[in-house]
């Protein structure tokens, strides 16, 4: 089965550490979590992730997420290491791990009709964030939907796998973000469940 990697499209990441510790109060970041050093970790299942996009194609969504995961996160705090998580790791404080992404599609067509409109792509992404407390909290970054109005993946398709690629992006800064934000500044919804009802997988 042919697999494709995703390209790497790095977006311009839009925090800066250092301009926000001047114009953002605590109520915004954390200076003590942003100086401790953490520890980034993955499941080893990740690189092996995939999004099925045709009968012979599939999106190596897991490798993608990896990097852009490592790279943002980097970003933001002082990374001590980053490799994939073993079961017999304990959870250590200081502790990032990126436990799932996903991406989510859906087609639409026009009202009445098989004529194919636009589709659309979303991804979501799981951490497990151990405080330096020893406390663990399970954090989702979601990203916005995208739209596409080329049928995904088909001959004509320039664009699809940059837009996946960009909501992957998306979500792990989404999700990264919220570590350096009160717990009670995080925002959730719905679309948490995506995991579970999401036709992605």
């Amino acid at each position: 089965m042919k697999i494709r990697n995703l390209p790497v499209y790095l977006l311009v990441f839009s925090l800066n550490v250092c301009q926000s510790n001047q114009t953002n109060g605590p109520e915004h970041f954390n200076s003590k979590e942003l100086k401790f050093s953490f520890t980034l970790q993955y499941e080893m299942d990740l690189p092996k992730k995939v999004l099925k996009v045709g009968p012979n194609l599939e999106i190596s969504i897991g490798k993608f997420a990896l990097q852009s995961f490592n790279h943002l996160a980097s970003q933001i705090f002082n990374v001590s290491s980053y490799t994939a998580r073993k079961e017999t790791d304990p959870l250590e404080p200081g502790t990032i791990i990126l436990r799932k992404v996903q991406v989510n599609r859906s087609i639409v067509f026009e009202e009445g009709t098989t004529k194919f409109q636009h589709a659309t792509f979303a991804s979501i992404v799981e951490f497990l964030f151990v405080k330096e407390s020893g406390e663990t909290y399970r954090i989702l970054g979601e990203s916005d939907p995208v739209q596409t109005n080329t049928i995904p993946f088909s001959a004509n398709d320039k664009d699809s796998e940059e837009k996946i690629a960009s909501t992957i992006q998306s979500a792990i800064e989404i999700g990264l973000k919220k570590i350096i934000q009160p717990k009670e500044a995080w925002k959730w919804d719905g679309r948490q469940m995506m995991f579970q009802q999401g036709n992605g997988n």
